[in-house]
């Protein structure tokens, strides 16, 4: 990735009665059929079976025909419940003993979030073997209400917010949380000793440009059952929005890093300003280079602390997360992209202190085109915000020729989420630290601290700098930091104006011809 190239543009059917079924489901623990040996849920939740073959073709011809429509708006949630405050919505807990497949010993099991507070979209959830499918139908039993009354005020017809999955492996002693998909497209995943933090999304349109962005959702989703030996499960979900239906596979393998390998056929209603490919969220507050104002003990607070952009055959891209007053837009154009991922690099607990939140063990999440993107860039979002609560951060890729109305678009990517601070096949010295502020000793000027890592052995490594925008760099240098046993660049930045954005490089060359990731910061005034 040359150095010069990256400078960004940067912008200011018939049921039987629940009763019933369930009386019989619990005397009985008949299935409700048998299949090239699969048995579909033998739970009161679900309606007849059908015989179909659900794939990604199946679901496919549906959001075509969808397509074919005009696009509407879901039914909305009733009033008592979207009218929960989250005090309220918290007295609704999932029953642990009523996760799918659990009873079976299959490695994976199956449950629900409820709708509700400000989780009013719905999906419809269906379970398929490779030749029948049933709709797993809203059933309250799955839930623990501490108030009777709101219980017994269910429809039958609610259906859920969204789905989560567990796995316990071989010994089936300890099931974890490893996916949840819960609102509009959004889902998230956790790799091993990893809890949620970044999420992502089917896609994004009209994100960032200052106009309504829309959020198709995923209406309806077949998650396939799984077999006693199977180390992953396939998901196909159905999108729907204003602009655009789709496709999606989702094949969901556990691991020390959870990895979703992701198909997607897009159908396109109308055209768009903006298409963005594998969007990720996250959330950042503060860090080492941004402590904020407010009271608090904790020193950093974050999802994710950078993004990475990598480009075939070229060095790949750190770029420190920052927020400002405005939201800030930053465009890294590329031709071969390898992939791209907002990561959490920082893996040290004395960096946050935070014994509830454990920020420390968010995972990075990171993207892997299949086949070839072609051009386009990696879009980052960055908002202001005032508190932890809400997430901030936004990245995707963007096609550079966006799909028409009537359009039909195809891509596959492998997403993981990992508790690794960098992708496979990584440069060794990267940075660990981003510091700024100013020198009292340098009236006038800013300063810009960047550990990298690496060793003393392989000899002082060159540094190499670019500044553009609202700044003038007056010095730069490197020297070896014996405490953290890292190499330390110092940049020193005179303001040009009053306000104004300045984007900065830096790269460390060692003499032994190995080069390091090139860090890249955008500063504001």
């Amino acid at each position: 990735m040359n150095l010069t190239q990256l400078i960004p543009m940067s912008f200011p059917s018939t049921r039987l009665s629940e009763q019933k079924f369930a009386g019989l489901a619990r005397g009985l623990r008949i299935p409700c059929a048998f299949t090239l040996g699969l048995v579909l849920c033998s739970c009161a939740s679900v309606d007849a079976m059908r015989r179909v073959e659900v794939d990604f073709e199946h679901v496919s011809e549906i959001a075509q025909d969808l397509a074919d429509e005009s696009y509407k708006e879901p039914e909305p949630l009733p009033a008592f419940l979207s009218e929960l405050d989250y005090d309220e919505y918290r007295k609704i807990r999932y029953n642990v003993n009523e996760y799918l497949w659990k009873d079976e010993g299959l490695p994976f099991t199956l449950g629900f979030f409820h709708p509700g507070f400000l989780h009013t979209d719905r999906v419809k959830v269906h379970e398929f073997t490779p030749t029948h499918e049933q709709h797993v139908r809203y059933l309250s039993a799955f839930f623990d209400f501490e108030d009777p009354a709101m219980k017994e005020a269910m429809p039958s017809s609610l259906d859920y917010a969204g789905l989560r999955l567990s796995y316990a492996g071989a010994d089936r002693s300890d099931y974890r949380e490893v996916a949840s998909f819960l609102g509009a497209s959004y889902f998230r995943g956790t790799g091993l000793d990893t809890r949620y933090g970044t999420s992502a999304r089917g896609i994004a349109v009209n994100s960032g440009l200052g106009i309504p962005e829309e959020f198709p959702r995923f209406k309806e989703v077949w998650l396939g059952k799984p077999l006693v030996d199977s180390s992953s499960v396939v998901m196909y979900a159905l999108l729907d929005g204003p602009s655009v239906t789709g496709a999606y596979e989702f094949v969901i393998r556990p691991g020390e890093s959870t990895v979703m390998d992701v198909k997607a056929r897009l159908y396109f209603r109308d055209s768009v300003e903006s298409l963005g490919i594998a969007p990720l969220t996250s959330m950042f507050w503060r860090g080492e280079n941004r402590s904020g104002e407010q009271r608090d003990y904790r020193p950093e607070v974050h999802d994710s602390d950078g993004l990475i952009v990598a480009e075939s055959d070229e060095d790949p891209l750190w770029r420190v997360v920052d927020i400002g007053d405005r939201t800030r837009l930053s465009y890294f154009s590329v031709d071969g992209l390898s992939g791209f991922g907002l990561m959490q690099r920082d893996r040290d607990f004395e960096s946050y202190q935070d014994l509830e939140a454990e920020y420390h063990k968010r995972p990075s999440v990171w993207i892997e085109p299949k086949g070839d993107w072609g051009k386009g860039f990696v879009k980052l979002i960055e908002l202001p915000t005032k508190t932890e609560f809400e997430d901030n951060v936004v990245a995707f890729w963007e096609p550079a020729v966006l799909p028409e109305k009537g359009s039909v678009l195809d891509f596959e990517y492998k997403l993981s989420w990992t508790p690794k601070s960098a992708p496979s096949q990584y440069p060794r010295s990267v940075a660990l630290s981003t510091r700024t502020g100013a020198d009292p000793s340098y009236p006038g000027t800013d300063v810009f601290v960047v550990d990298f890592s690496g060793s003393q052995e392989t000899g002082v490594p060159e540094l190499l700098s670019v500044v553009e925008g609202a700044a003038q760099l007056v010095d730069e240098h490197v020297l070896w930091n014996p405490y953290s046993k890292s190499w330390r660049v110092v940049l020193r930045l005179k303001p040009e104006g009053d306000a104004g954005v300045t984007e900065i490089r830096s790269q460390l060359m060692f003499p032994n011809g190995e080069n390091s990731e090139v860090w890249a910061y955008q500063w504001t005034r």
